[in-house]
């Protein structure tokens, strides 16, 4: 296994241990049950499927360079390329998560879809999955492996987003500039989710 390979397998394993209790992602490896190491695992592979994408036609930063986390950004890269990379995971989702899982991820994301609809944000960066592994956080690092894709945004002049269903975290999200733009209940997952905007920082000009 390559340097990067390793950094991609640990970067989706940490994600997973992140991300593991999210509503979201519960819901969609409903096929494990209550086997919560067999719901680690599908999890590993479903951000490693997140993170291909993301290197084919977004953006990935690891956190640290060591695979701590990771976050993963959908750009503006040409939508025929998006459209074809997202179409080739959503295969490898339905053979991994299961007819029901596969369902519930549809209907989820049907979901959150509709409620973006009345923001206008077709040609927003959106920020899909970010997380860094529980043993790794309180170092800095979810600000850190943030800042680059946060340059990037503001560097392109670009509006950003993210949803999430964690409340504890919307201060710190507010603090790199994003705010709450909407809470939706979500009937999947049965939980509610925050849409948070971020408008472009534009460098100060020298006086």
């Amino acid at each position: 296994m390559t340097d990067t390979a390793q950094q991609t397998h640990a970067a989706a394993a940490s994600l997973a241990a992140a991300l593991i209790d999210d509503p979201f992602y519960r819901s969609v490896t409903v096929a494990c049950g209550e086997d919560e190491p067999a719901r680690l695992a599908m999890l590993t592979t479903y951000f490693a499927l997140a993170l291909v994408e993301g290197f084919q036609t977004g953006r990935v930063d690891l956190a640290d360079g060591f695979g701590h986390g990771a976050a993963i950004w959908t750009t503006d890269a040409p939508l025929p390329l998006r459209q074809a990379a997202y179409a080739q995971r959503e295969a490898a989702l339905r053979e991994l998560l299961g007819p029901q899982g596969s369902a519930n991820f549809t209907a989820i994301v049907a979901n959150m879809e509709h409620a973006l609809a009345q923001h206008a944000l077709q040609d927003a960066w959106y920020l899909s999955i970010a997380g860094i592994a529980p043993a790794a956080q309180g170092r800095g690092l979810g600000a850190s492996v943030l800042a680059p894709g946060l340059a990037a945004v503001d560097q392109a002049g670009a509006v950003c987003f993210l949803e999430t269903y964690n409340q504890r975290s919307l201060p710190f999200y507010g603090r790199l500039g994003f705010t709450v733009a909407g809470r939706y209940a979500e009937a999947v997952t049965g939980a509610d989710y925050w849409l948070m905007l971020r408008q472009p920082i534009r460098p100060a000009m020298p006086d």
